[in-house]
């Protein structure tokens, strides 16, 4: 479903200017391309949340229009989404909950001196460039607090497999990867990992 919105050279084109990758993905939210996903209710991850974390501060890195996480108000601490989409995080602010924040970024070069309990990456590690995905994640970990923890989100595992061995070839231990299967869909996979230094040798 996802990879499928741009091919493969346009997405290490887009990568490498800002500008132009947030001028693209305006025109999809703009066009309604993800519209679909504002009817999932992110139930998967919320479970995973409640299991690693009470009451966390969340970091929500391309987050979209934020629509599709249905957290409880009294779940979390404060909740801040970052997306390279302008047009997202408007559509975002006017359904911002209670303790919410979002912020027009490029999650490739996003840098806060905030810390957190959780980072998500819900859906995007696809659109991160295969080899980047190590330093990605390395730095996704110095957004957290010393006990925090990373939860990656994969449309469909089956087609995810090259993701699913760099990401533990970084070195996090794997705190858990649930499968859970769509009635009407293939499998969605959530991986935790907790954000302690990556093993020696690790690449």
């Amino acid at each position: 479903m996802v990879s499928a919105k741009i091919t493969t050279p346009v997405k290490k084109l887009v990568n490498r200017f800002p500008v132009l990758n947030a001028a693209i993905w305006d025109l999809q939210y703009r066009l309604g391309m993800w519209d679909d996903l504002d009817r999932a209710t992110g139930t998967q991850v919320i479970a995973l949340l409640e299991k690693y974390t009470a009451k966390p501060d969340i970091l929500d890195l391309g987050c979209g229009k934020g629509i599709n996480l249905h957290l409880e108000e009294n779940s979390y601490r404060h909740y801040h989404g970052v997306d390279i989409s302008a047009s997202s995080i408007q559509t975002a602010r006017k359904h911002a909950r209670p303790n919410t924040s979002f912020e027009v970024a490029d999650i490739l070069r996003y840098e806060t001196a905030e810390r957190y309990d959780a980072v998500l990456l819900r859906e995007v590690i696809y659109y991160i460039p295969m080899e980047q995905i190590p330093d990605f994640l390395r730095r996704a970990a110095g957004f957290l607090k010393p006990d925090g923890k990373i939860f990656i989100q994969l449309w469909d595992k089956n087609s995810c497999t090259e993701y699913i061995e760099v990401i533990g070839k970084t070195g996090f231990p794997l705190l858990e990867e649930q499968v859970a299967k769509r009635a009407d869909g293939p499998e969605s996979t959530v991986i935790v990992l907790q954000a302690s230094p990556p093993q020696a040798g690790a690449s």
